[in-house]
């Protein structure tokens, strides 16, 4: 941790680099009420999409099921007529 000399340096360095911000009162006044009182918000209905991000993602799970399903079924009958595959030699 820094000594407090050194940040009273620091402090003292940025306050005569930075001139100091005096903002309109009706600014600060607007921005008050601001928030105070906020605008109501209105949400949005989701429509569609989160149907069509199921029915796409059903849908590629339903193939990597049914591409697993076709590789176990071709590895169960390779293995069961005894049919090994050999290297091919050029």
């Amino acid at each position: 941790m820094q000594s407090p000399m050194v940040l009273d340096g620091l402090e003292s360095n940025l306050a005569t680099l930075f001139k100091p911000v005096e903002p309109s009162p009706v600014f600060v006044e607007s921005l008050a009420v601001r928030l105070k009182k906020p605008k109501a918000v209105q949400l949005e209905r989701a429509g569609k999409t989160p149907l069509l991000m199921v029915l796409v993602g059903s849908g590629l799970l339903i193939g990597v099921l049914f591409y697993i399903g076709l590789r176990l079924i071709g590895l169960l009958f390779q293995k069961s007529s005894g049919f090994r595959r050999r290297p091919v030699s050029l």
